[in-house]
């Protein structure tokens, strides 16, 4: 199950990346879901809709429709990350192993992003295509110019999902976590920060980090994704080299 960030969707995050085509030539079937609000997936304005714990029930429900009560593995992308969390939290014995992509010690309690960037895609004038009147940190103006260049995208909508989302994750909880987890990020990644301290809050956390790369950058790279397909293979790996001994 792949679970892509925020102000993108599963195309852009997944298939014109690599991913979906990587992982199913190692023999996975892939689902990539639009996550509510983005793509072509149900747009609210209601930022009541965008709590973690609906996004897990609708991951939930797909890889019900899809494969039943099996387990399945989950990589999840910054937004993604977050809820791949909350997915294990919600449903632990569902969950074979985690990859945590651009999720670091600078986000990972906090989710949702500063106000100031939910404040500056409310304000995005769509006539203009720009912010009008509002004194607003450029890193915000940034997010905006790149969530309207997505054609699917509806800003005001996005605004309601970051306000929604807007909380401070339990990291305690993460503790109870049994699926082994791979935090990764790219080197340059000032956004999410390092990984380390993130990994040690699973009981079988790793940490991975991957030279030159940004938090824009990450999912291009055949470098971070050959890394995360890694730990996902290692299972199979291990019971491999078992049945040779």
């Amino acid at each position: 199950m792949l679970l892509h960030g925020f102000a993108s969707d599963a195309h852009d995050d997944w298939v014109a990346t690599g991913w979906f085509d990587a992982l199913a030539l190692a023999g996975y079937e892939v689902v990539a879901p639009d996550l509510r609000g983005h793509g072509l997936s149900t747009k609210s304005r209601n930022p009541s809709d965008y709590q973690l714990g609906a996004f897990a029930t609708d991951i939930l429900a797909a890889s019900e429709a899809c494969w039943g009560e099996a387990s399945f593995d989950v990589i999840g992308y910054s937004m993604g990350a977050h809820i791949a969390m909350t997915l294990a939290l919600a449903a632990p014995d569902q969950i074979g192993r985690l990859v945590l992509g651009g999720m670091g010690e600078r986000i990972v309690a906090t989710v949702g992003l500063a106000p100031e960037f939910a404040d500056a895609l409310a304000a995005w004038d769509k006539a203009t295509q720009r912010l009008e009147g509002r004194n607003l940190p450029p890193y915000a103006i940034r997010l905006c110019q790149h969530a309207a260049s997505k054609p699917y995208n509806d800003l005001d909508v996005l605004a309601a999902c970051l306000r929604g989302q807007s909380c401070v994750f339990d990291l305690p909880r993460l503790a109870a976590v049994a699926a082994p987890t791979l935090v990764i990020v790219g080197e340059e990644d000032k956004l999410a920060g390092s990984p380390y301290r993130v990994a040690a809050l699973f009981p079988t956390g790793v940490a991975a980090t991957v030279p030159d790369l940004n938090h824009s950058a990450a999912l291009a790279s055949a470098a971070f994704r050959s890394r995360a397909i890694l730990h996902l293979s290692a299972a199979a790996i291990s019971r491999r080299l078992a049945g040779l001994a």
